[in-house]
């Protein structure tokens, strides 16, 4: 499951790069993830993103507010976070992101996975960005509205199932 969250930062770097404060978009990596909480409500994680900063700017993150859906029926809560991180023109930034994952959700994601090779995902929300650190050129509630599909091996290799 956390890779499927390493495609919900990369959608909000994406924005970053249709925002017009870059020049190129930022792209992303796992680096890994971390088990925050574990409790009759769901599964609390902490995915940390190796991004990469094409521009020869920095760009900072100020705010995320997004809801993923997977299938297009299993909505996760809205994610609201402010990881206020600056990516550093030309060069790699951790950042974690948390996510929340409710034990209610699992079940019905596992099985669209294990049904077909590919799961469907939509990232909406919004995106607080600021660009070159010295003029902080911001833009806020800049749109997300994304699309995408993740492959049943990255879903197995994320949950650290060997195939």
């Amino acid at each position: 499951m956390t890779k499927l969250h390493r495609h919900l930062f990369l959608v909000t770097a994406l924005a970053l790069g249709a925002s017009g404060c870059a020049a190129e978009k930022p792209t992303l990596r796992l680096h890994h993830a971390e088990l925050r909480s574990a409790s009759l409500r769901g599964i609390g994680l902490d995915v940390y993103m190796t991004v990469d900063n094409p521009n020869s700017f920095d760009i900072e993150i100020r705010n995320v507010r997004v809801t993923v859906t997977f299938a297009e029926k299993y909505a996760l809560p809205t994610i609201d976070y402010s990881p206020n991180q600056w990516l550093a023109a030309g060069q790699s930034t951790i950042v974690r992101v948390p996510v929340a994952i409710p034990f209610t959700l699992v079940p019905g994601v596992v099985d669209e996975a294990r049904r077909t090779p590919t799961l469907r995902y939509t990232v909406k929300g919004s995106a607080d960005v600021t660009a070159v650190r010295a003029l902080g050129v911001e833009k806020d509630n800049y749109p997300i509205d994304e699309a995408g599909a993740l492959g049943r091996e990255d879903l197995l290799a994320a949950a650290g199932i060997s195939f």
